[in-house]
């Protein structure tokens, strides 16, 4: 089984984050560091990777060439390779921009699973594996603190205010999974 982590390289906590105060926008000049709630990801699928005893795993990310050294985070895990979509027009890309550059590259990737960290460390928006999905055409399930793959098929268990809800979905389907997974 081929799968494909997301992740995103944010400034790291440990140099501080803060504005840049001529854009009003995170300041990434800074060292850059994967970001926490993708690691998430990245260990979940190399627990899947171990379980079947075979397969890729292959991370992700768009942002500029200095990005790569965060990727090398995601290598050391355990990854097999990081692909890195860097251009400059994709600079001040919007959630839309970000999410077709993504789609893209997973597409050419032909991964039968597609992990995400529900968020990133720096925005937090948790919105861009929906958009991703869309692009895909793939089934999605979020906020997942439990995986399992069976067969062609993918079961999220995640908890709500109610309990827990189960999903089954048909891969290939894209992921994302809660700080909660790994735990």
């Amino acid at each position: 089984m081929k799968i494909a982590v997301c992740v995103k390289a944010v400034p790291d906590a440990a140099a501080g984050r803060r504005l840049d105060p001529a854009t009003n926008r995170i300041d990434r000049s800074v060292e850059l560091a994967i970001s926490d709630w993708d690691t998430y990801a990245v260990e979940e699928a190399l627990k899947l990777k171990e379980a079947s005893g075979e397969g890729e795993v292959v991370v992700v990310s768009m942002g500029p060439e200095k990005a790569m050294d965060a990727l090398r985070k995601a290598l050391a895990m355990g990854a097999d390779r990081a692909v890195l979509i860097t251009d400059s027009a994709l600079e001040n890309a919007d959630l839309l921009e970000t999410a077709n550059a993504l789609a893209s590259a997973l597409a050419a990737e032909s991964a039968d699973l597609v992990l995400f960290g529900q968020q990133s460390a720096d925005g937090g928006g948790a919105c861009l594996w929906a958009a991703v999905a869309e692009k895909l055409r793939r089934p999605v399930i979020s906020q997942v603190s439990e995986l399992t793959v069976d067969g062609g098929s993918v079961t999220g268990k995640r908890q709500t205010e109610f309990g827990y809800d189960t999903i089954r979905a048909p891969l290939p389907a894209v992921i994302a999974v809660a700080d909660s997974i790994n735990t």
